[in-house]
């Protein structure tokens, strides 16, 4: 990409910003127009973005924000002059209704006391045309910290990424729609829009097209840096028009302003309140528990009852009680206050609100009585648009106003090693892409996770494990322990025993006792029970009867105590269990459990049960993250047969279960389901019918991450590398 100018000259490693830095942390110290004017920016950026700088390293990180910010300021204002005078015409902005905090004057006071030059006198007019938004994206990112970036929620996003918002949402007259970024950061969709809008209008005079455009495409946002910034960008995407003499003025309408209305007198206009035709952009990820208690309290009173912005039930149903963020409240606000009827929305979000908790409002697809459509989600999971400092997996997201939800909903997912996000051409050139449906897990319940069509169909395959059904011994009453008979009996072949109620996904909810007389089936084991075992063998003597007239043929050999179903799989120091019966896909992986009378004993399953036996802790916690998984789930869904016994061998063996070297992030879902298995023992002190109507929010984001984990590799060639 050419820049058209030498980055190199003006970011923080250079000898400008050196100076200009230095004689402002100079003037912070003595200057008392300084210390005014820090104090207004720091309880502006308070009000709006709460306390980010709890987690931002260094000393009195507020202040090397300031300076940094004022420093960005600087540069972007000198561009802003110098392509004026370039262009010949004078650009007029909206009045902040007295929001902004005065940057100009300290900007002059540093340059007369520093003798630093006017930014753009060095820089030719040829250059000056050739800035781009990527220009400005990669300035504003070599002069503020990525620490400071990531703590104010700013992803700017690539040209490529906003050209494809703009072109999902197949605008059918671009010359006469209006647009709308409300947190415009860069200026980069306001850039893509004026492109759009310039290509219909290339047949119109310069001065009618300048007035169409600006009055046709908006930017707000809170942070003055970023309005200046978009403001240059507004210009610089007009320049093939501004050349004209028949323009003198223009006027970007970018605003300084809280397009949720929350923090202070708003600047926005009111003809935007009349509505416009597309909402676009990639909204703040700055997560609740940031904001101040006073925007959270607003928020509240204002907006979650009327749109429906309750991610959580129960006593989690506050704003504020989570790590959400806040993307997905913001864009629900703005479609709200300032997308008309059957308008349509194109949006940057992070890409696990497919699946995960604070997805929930993204998938319930209602904004108050405004229900939407979604049309179209690109998936970039793996891939970094947003560079390489960003770890956030994203996606963009297109929906349609005033209109039904139906599914499934198309999706585009990118892959690749080097991809280029400069363009949509470059992303098409250096990305491969695979064109597939989404759809919610539970067909009834939209705000359930939703799966891949092409994931779905990758967890079907081989199973690399042998799948054991739990003990069978048809006589409860003679093999069922009760604490006093543990008193009259050995307790050496008593053991934990669970049935169909005792396990929930990820752990157990208590156990019985059973008595397992035999370590395998049809073990001619008399002669040494009845002299180790005297008191267990005359136990079971005394209820031969009961025991020779059980109906089952699998218990005809053996002893007359036999049991079926044992093995040296049951004692296999870790399992991964599940019951069979109804359809209760709940997974879990149990070992030993502390009995009262018994001390740590290895878990047995029950009849009810099928289990896979393993020797190694990794490889059974990361089958069940697997099985626990909703693209699993929703599979086990689709092939599972409405009869008594819907997870059977058969059915769960048509699952990809590869063997833990051959699972993709195997170690890491692993560790996720140790987590899980950590988390659930805290929840089950209460009955199983309140542990049922519970939700674990602690649980979420873990449940989360495996789900983004399985999709990812399921999708990308199946469970199994091949």
């Amino acid at each position: 990409m050419t820049t058209g100018i030498d980055i190199a000259t003006l970011d923080r490693r250079s000898e400008r910003y050196r100076r200009f830095v230095d004689r402002a942390r100079d003037l912070l110290g003595t200057d008392r127009r300084f210390q005014r004017a820090h104090a207004q920016w720091l309880r502006s950026l308070e009000a709006s973005h709460g306390r980010i700088f709890e987690e931002v390293s260094g000393a009195a990180p507020e202040r090397e924000l300031f300076v940094e910010s004022l420093y960005f300021d600087f540069t972007v204002s000198g561009l802003l002059e110098r392509l004026e005078s370039t262009l010949g015409v004078t650009v007029t902005t909206p009045d902040s209704g007295g929001r902004s905090v005065a940057l100009e004057p300290l900007h002059e006071r540093i340059v007369a006391s520093s003798g630093l030059d006017p930014v753009g006198d060095s820089i030719t007019d040829s250059a000056l045309r050739a800035i781009d938004v990527g220009t400005l994206r990669t300035l504003y990112e070599r002069i503020v910290s990525r620490e400071t970036r990531l703590a104010l929620g700013e992803y700017y996003t690539p040209r490529g990424v906003a050209e494809l918002a703009v072109d999902s949402l197949q605008i059918d007259d671009p010359a006469s729609a209006t647009m709308l970024d409300p947190g415009c950061g860069s200026g980069v969709f306001l850039s893509v829009c004026i492109d759009r809008k310039l290509a219909a209008l290339a047949d119109r005079p310069p001065a009618e097209t300048v007035e169409t455009v600006t009055s046709s495409v908006f930017g707000i946002d809170l942070n003055p840096v970023a309005v200046k910034t978009s403001t240059l960008a507004y210009l610089i995407a007009l320049c093939p028009v501004l050349d004209a003499e028949a323009v003198e003025t223009v006027a970007p309408p970018v605003f300084h302003a809280d397009a949720l209305g929350l923090t202070g007198t708003s600047a926005v206009p009111a003809e935007l309140f009349a509505g416009v035709d597309y909402l676009l952009g990639n909204p703040p990820w700055i997560t609740w528990d940031r904001l101040s208690e006073r925007v959270k309290t607003r928020l509240r009173e204002r907006y979650v009852d009327e749109l429906g912005l309750l991610p959580h039930g129960g006593a989690a149903a506050r704003l504020g009680h989570s790590n959400d963020d806040i993307s997905i409240p913001f864009v629900w606000i703005c479609l709200d206050r300032y997308l008309r009827a059957g308008g349509a929305v194109s949006v940057v979000l992070k890409r696990d609100l497919l699946t995960g908790p604070a997805g929930a409002i993204l998938r319930k697809l209602q904004v108050g009585d405004r229900s939407l459509s979604m049309s179209h989600v690109h998936d970039f999971a793996g891939l970094a648009p947003f560079g390489s400092q960003v770890g956030a997996d994203a996606a963009l997201y297109t929906m349609w106003a005033d209109t039904d939800p139906s599914f499934p909903a198309e999706l585009t997912a990118w892959t690749g090693e080097s991809v280029d996000f400069s363009t949509r051409a470059a992303l098409a050139e250096t990305a491969d892409r695979t064109e597939t449906t989404v759809a919610p897990l539970d067909p009834d319940d939209p705000t359930s996770a939703w799966i891949r069509a092409d994931a779905e169909r990758g967890a079907l395959g081989p199973c690399a494990h042998e799948i054991r059904h739990g003990t069978k011994d048809d006589a409860e009453a003679v093999f069922s322990v009760d604490r006093d008979l543990l008193d009259r009996i050995e307790p050496d072949l008593v053991y934990p025993y669970i049935k169909s109620r005792h396990v929930v996904k990820y752990g157990l909810f208590g156990h019985e006792l059973r008595l397992v007389p035999v370590k395998k089936a049809n073990q001619d084991n008399e002669a040494e029970l009845r002299e180790r075992y005297p008191e267990t063998y005359r136990y079971l003597a005394d209820r031969r009867e009961q025991l020779t007239d059980r109906a089952s043929s699998w218990l005809d050999d053996g002893p007359f105590y036999n049991v079926f179903g044992v093995g040296e799989y049951t004692w296999s120091p870790y399992k991964v269990v599940w019951c069979r019966l109804g359809f209760n896909p709940h997974f879990a992986v149990v070992s030993t459990v502390e009995d009262p009378d018994l001390g740590e004993k290895l878990v047995v399953p029950g009849d009810h049960y099928m289990f896979i036996g393993a020797d190694d802790e990794q490889e059974a916690h990361a089958l069940c993250a697997l099985l626990n998984s909703a693209v699993y789930q929703k599979s086990l869904r689709d092939i599972a047969s409405a009869g008594k016994s819907s997870l059977s061998k058969a059915v769960v063996s048509e699952l990809a279960l590869p063997r833990f070297e051959d699972l993709p992030h195997g170690d890491r879902l692993a560790e996720l389901s140790m987590q899980a298995h950590d988390i659930v023992p805290g929840y089950t002190d209460r009955s199983k019918r309140a542990y049922n109507q519970l939700t674990i929010e602690e649980l979420q984001p873990v449940q989360a991450e495996i789900d983004r984990l399985v999709e990812e590799s399921v999708a990308r060639g199946g469970a199994v590398e091949r």
